[in-house]
């Protein structure tokens, strides 16, 4: 055990950078004092005596395990991501930046600032001290991590912390390239808008990247399971929960593990994102909560009509409007280290950017534009703060009733009496009941307006027409967005959960209705990981390891649907014998054994996603509304699926895999230059335990694989995962507080010479958890490292 202390004296650290604080500490004078307590795995449990102690000691811990990851975070909210690394892949990060300084994300923070109350200014202080404070003892940027030696290793301030926060919230900034991609159209004669699959003018190289951006309008890449069970359904009466969210594994929006105390005042545990204070999703000594990305649509898309010969003006209620031009100038490094100026112009309506998609081009007659209703909501770290604070179910919720901030998250939660709630408090435009029946009509007139909404989800309005304004509220801190009262809400003594569907489904037993459709859809199917989600939570009385047996079962309800009638008609077909086998031999499970599970991947993903919910050449039966958890179901062309089996095989053999491989021999987390076999589905597979490959895009992932021609998933390095499972937390209470297990899957620190930079990873592997230590006691017992921190304030 390595204990010590750390004391630190002297001047301004901000001095460092020759930057100036940008607000004033509410205990001038006085010193920072905090002690870091490092459990097993590298657990941070931070203890002071005031917000401004906490976020230093929080700071300067997160450090330690992120700095690199933490400060790319904020750079890209300061639009400088060009500056640094170049123009990124298709010009990703001079959209980026465009964009980031098109909005003024950094005026936008100063705004923001000016609304916190004293002891959230001091703790977003208190953390950039303690960050920087990390950054003077290793000189600046000797870091010893994948950027160690970087230029772009500076100090930060409590406004680079905010602009992260403001940027995270907001939807619009990951369409970047949408954005800066909408231009007026030149020397083209005018037209009307032509059918819906002729509309796009870009190239097919565009069109990806447009495609690209509209799935990051869908936080693509972000999802989650959560379960909370009422005093009905456990063993000892009271409350339950299992937090699964599925997040990235490498780069900016990890989440790092913490336990914060400030006696009296404050004792919380959990995950937040890096570089941000408080915990996210995580519980206190009555309270646990996990979020799920909500599938409400944030984000607005208007219609406007042009005036005929001047592609920058647009009609509303019959008069003229001008749109608004924004000229932007980003720098840019070049491959010999210099910079260059690159200079945007993009534009905007009243309603927000004006920006392009497939389909959805800017032509002489029409142009899109779009408004996030996260547009103003400075409020993330008091409604958190308030949620670290709350010590019982109704403190809980009337945090959620005051900040009404949750940007684009479902809540889920228990409670120690037993309580278990579900809330979609994300935040979405209110729009009139006129405004939600005119869209109805459109969506049975207009081609385009449909297939946006059927392909895509996407909610598109006349923006020529003022009663598709959004509605202003007194009840809702943010002007023109749906007040708490009318956001999905259920509690319930038996359960709720959600698995990335609307709010529709969050008991399969009381169906929510009623709600503005910009919360999603009601009676639509669900996908396969939401009905795996139903058939699990509903087998029983649960406690913690029936929870933990449950989502690492690994059990997959596409191959409980249909590998027996696939099994069947591939039995007299000779010359599938061997495929016939393995898929026969199967056991339906994505465990790390699972022979024939990556020959039924393959197969699987043969076929569309969207197969999965519907009827088509996957399922004979249909969705039915009465029957939401049994439908679509039953195999629907035998010959189709031998077809694709033996396309999936050929793939598998050429690309030097066993048709009976187990998943072990392709699905494997890259951590440095380590290959760890993981178990878990992906999307397709109706697994709840979501484990999602891709090539991955970051320094510390050590390598570049090729994808395999034919297939969607297969890669020459098998299935690396980018994204999925990230900080899992089964969480019970008892009558001495909470008890808890978890993993954090990817592991706590982001540096590959760290000894934890891998170590949950093969607890992971080997469905291994650990006890999540909240009792003082339990965590001096545990102690690895001890860190008293003291230095002066600002």
């Amino acid at each position: 055990m390595r204990l010590f202390s750390v004391l630190v004296s002297g001047v301004c650290l901000l001095a460092l950078a020759g930057c100036e604080p940008s607000t004033e500490s509410g205990i001038a004078g006085s010193k920072y004092r905090a002690e870091i307590i490092r459990t097993s795995f590298g657990v941070a449990h931070v203890t002071a005596d005031d917000f401004g102690s906490l976020g230093y000691g929080e700071g300067y811990a997160a450090a330690e395990d992120h700095v690199c990851n933490i400060s790319h975070s904020l750079l890209e909210a300061r639009g400088d991501l060009a500056r640094h690394f170049g123009a990124g892949e298709d010009d990703r990060h001079i959209a980026s930046d465009a964009v980031v300084r098109a909005l003024d994300i950094r005026n936008q923070a100063l705004s923001a600032l000016r609304q916190q109350d004293r002891d959230s200014l001091d703790w977003l202080r208190g953390y950039a001290d303690g960050y920087n404070r990390y950054l003077s003892s290793v000189q600046g940027n000797r870091v010893g991590s994948w950027c160690d030696g970087a230029e772009w290793l500076q100090a930060i301030t409590d406004l680079d912390l905010m602009a992260r926060m403001v940027l995270v919230a907001q939807t619009l900034p990951r369409m970047a390239g949408a954005i800066v991609a909408a231009q007026p159209p030149r020397h083209r004669p005018p037209r009307h808008r032509p059918p819906v699959d002729t509309a796009a003018v870009a190239t097919a190289a565009e069109e990806q990247r447009l495609a690209r951006a509209a799935d990051a309008a869908a936080l693509d890449g972000m999802g989650s399971n959560a379960w909370a069970f009422g005093k009905a359904r456990t063993a000892n009466g009271r409350g339950l929960l299992l937090g699964n969210p599925h997040y990235p594994w490498y780069g900016d929006n990890r989440f790092w593990e913490k336990h914060l105390t400030i006696p009296g005042v404050l004792d919380v545990y959990g995950v937040h994102l890096l570089g941000a204070p408080g915990v996210a999703i995580g519980f206190t000594r009555n309270v646990g909560w996990s979020h799920t990305v909500s599938a409400s649509q944030r984000v607005v898309y208007y219609e406007l009509q042009l005036v005929p010969g001047k592609p920058t003006h647009y009609y509303y209620d019959g008069g003229e409007r001008v749109l608004r031009q924004v000229q932007v100038s980003v720098p840019v490094r070049q491959d010999d280290g210099s910079l260059a100026s690159q200079d945007h112009s993009l534009y905007f309506s009243h309603y927000g950017p004006v920006l392009t998609l497939p389909g959805m081009p800017w032509t002489e007659s029409t142009a899109f534009t779009a408004r996030d209703a996260n547009a103003g909501n400075y409020s993330l770290l008091g409604q958190w703060r308030a949620m670290n604070q709350a010590q019982d179910m109704d403190a809980f919720i009337d945090a959620h009733r005051q900040w009404n901030a949750m940007p684009w998250v479902n809540t889920i939660a228990a409670s120690a009496d037993g309580r278990a709630l579900y809330l979609d408090n994300s935040t979405v435009g209110h729009l009139s009941e006129e405004a939600i029946a005119l869209w109805r009509q459109r969506l049975a007139e207009d081609e385009l307006t449909a297939q946006v909404y059927e392909e895509r989800g996407l909610v598109l309005l006349d923006g020529s027409d003022s009663r598709f304004e959004w509605q202003n509220n007194s009840g809702a801190p943010i002007a023109g967005t749906v007040p708490f009262e009318r956001r999905p809400m259920l509690e319930r003594t038996d359960y709720v959960f959600n698995a990335n569907d609307s709010y529709w489904l969050s008991n399969a037993r009381a169906p929510l209705r009623g709600h503005s459709p910009l919360y999603g859809p009601e009676a639509t199917a669900r996908s396969l990981r939401t009905r795996m989600n139903v058939k699990l939570i509903e087998a029983g009385e649960f406690d913690i390891p029936r929870i933990q047996q449950a989502l690492f079962g690994n059990e997959s309800l596409a191959a409980g649907l249909l590998q027996p009638a696939l099994a069947a008609a591939c039995a007299e077909v000779e010359e599938l014998a061997a495929a016939c086998a393995a898929i026969t031999g199967f056991n339906g499970h994505f465990d790390e054994g699972s022979r024939g599970a990556v020959l039924f991947r393959e197969w699987l993903a043969a076929y569309p996603y969207e197969d999965g919910m519907r009827a088509g050449d996957l399922f004979a039966v249909p969705f039915d509304p009465a029957q939401p958890v049994a439908t679509p179901h039953t195999l629907a062309d035998p010959a189709l699926a031998l077809q694709k089996l033996a396309q999936a095989a050929a793939l598998l053999e050429s690309a030097g895999y066993a048709l009976d491989a187990p998943l072990g021999a392709a699905q494997f987390a890259y951590r440095g230059e380590r290959r760890i076999p993981i178990h878990g589905g992906n999307r397709y597979e109706g697994v709840a335990n979501l484990m999602v490959s891709d090539i991955p895009d970051h320094p510390i992932a050590l390598l570049e694989p090729t994808p395999v021609d034919g297939s969607s998933l297969l890669t020459d390095a098998g299935y690396p995962i980018i994204h999925g499972s990230s900080f899992i937390l089964a969480l019970a209470f008892d009558d001495d507080g909470p008890v808890a297990e978890a993993l954090l899957t990817y592991s706590q620190s982001g540096n590959p010479d760290s000894p934890h930079f891998s170590d949950q990873t093969d607890l992971y592997r080997n469905k291994q958890w650990r006890p999540a230590l909240f009792e003082r006691a339990a965590v001096e017992a545990d102690a690895q490292s001890r860190f008293e921190l003291i230095a002066p304030r600002r």
